[in-house]
């Protein structure tokens, strides 16, 4: 794993000033995720730790296993210890306004990724979710020549879930040749539900062209459910997020077409960074601070043992051809 890429140097690129190096050695940060099993979570979570630890700070984590309820109370148990910060890792800031609110009457910073916009956080890290699912179903669009029938398997409770969702819906507006099958998968157990519901709307729906997946952890109980249908050559998968197996799947002969990646080892960064900048007086300027991702597909997927390069990759395949 990549851990922070000078990141006192992305604090400066967001706008919001330098912090003063160490300037806090006795700082106590919080760290909370409704699901710290799920790959991308983890990857945020462990590089936010592990930034913050760099920097000498004291840092627990927490994993709500999938139980809103516990991950607030774990959050509030921060703060009634007199905890400095609490970073939240894509668990729903629309369910947490409670937190928030007593974070912000403790005076400390509430900083997140992937988790949406709610009243009084200090910002949230991560991309613009509604302009991913637009380029992630152009994509598949353009794959599909306008026409046939789309399995949309999501998670319409994480904000930044919700905001894949319009961008798929605003980008299928004209295109009425296009049928849709939504479903909503279970969380926890997203994996195994992503795969058992794949696996009975095949049984039913043989004329399946394609399938949109929310997020990469979907696309490979996807993938597998259509290869034992024995279908992988008529149907293919477009994701979001860009975890390794789904990137190791689109090396391979996996019918995971492309996934829209995320520097989630960046964004775990960028939220201590954030943290530490706001304790020094100097919070951001927007709530929401997004980075920018990379479209991923068999032109553009690194070599195996290589990680993405996020600072000189291509979000549209036209320029692959271009080039």
């Amino acid at each position: 794993m990549t851990l922070a890429r000078n990141t006192l140097g992305a604090v400066a690129a967001l706008g919001l000033g330098a912090p003063a190096a160490l300037a806090q050695d006795d700082v106590q940060v919080g760290i909370v995720a409704v699901n710290y099993n799920s790959p991308s979570i983890n990857i945020m979570a462990t590089t936010a730790e592990a930034t913050a630890k760099e920097r000498g700070w004291e840092v627990e984590v927490f994993d709500g296993q999938g139980d809103q309820v516990a991950t607030n109370n774990a959050a509030n148990n921060y703060i009634d210890r007199g905890f400095d910060a609490i970073i939240n890792v894509a668990s729903p800031n629309p369910q947490m306004t409670g937190v928030i609110e007593r974070a912000n009457e403790a005076g400390i910073p509430f900083v997140s990724t992937f988790s949406g916009l709610a009243p009084g956080i200090t910002a949230d890290i991560g991309s613009n979710n509604t302009a991913d699912g637009v380029i992630a179903t152009t994509e598949m669009i353009g794959r599909l020549e306008g026409e046939g029938k789309v399995v949309k398997l999501n998670w319409n409770v994480l904000p930044a879930l919700r905001e894949r969702d319009h961008g798929f819906h605003a980008t299928l507006e004209d295109y009425d040749d296009i049928d849709v099958i939504e479903i909503e998968v279970k969380v926890p157990g997203q994996v195994d539900d992503a795969y058992n519901q794949i696996t009975n709307i095949l049984l039913s729906n043989p004329d399946v062209d394609a399938v949109w997946t929310g997020w990469d952890e979907l696309a490979a109980p996807a993938a597998r459910a259509i290869e034992q249908a024995g279908m992988a050559d008529e149907i293919f998968i477009v994701s979001m997020d860009g975890n390794p197996e789904a990137i190791d799947l689109i090396r391979g002969d996996a019918p995971v077409a492309l996934t829209v990646a995320y520097d989630i080892d960046r964004m775990g960064a960028v939220a201590v960074d954030v943290v530490e900048a706001t304790l020094d007086g100097n919070p951001p300027t927007t709530k929401l601070l997004t980075l920018k991702p990379c479209l991923i597909t068999d032109a553009t997927v690194p070599p195996k043992g290589e990680d993405v390069n996020f600072a000189d990759c291509m979000l549209f395949s036209g320029e692959a051809v271009a080039q």
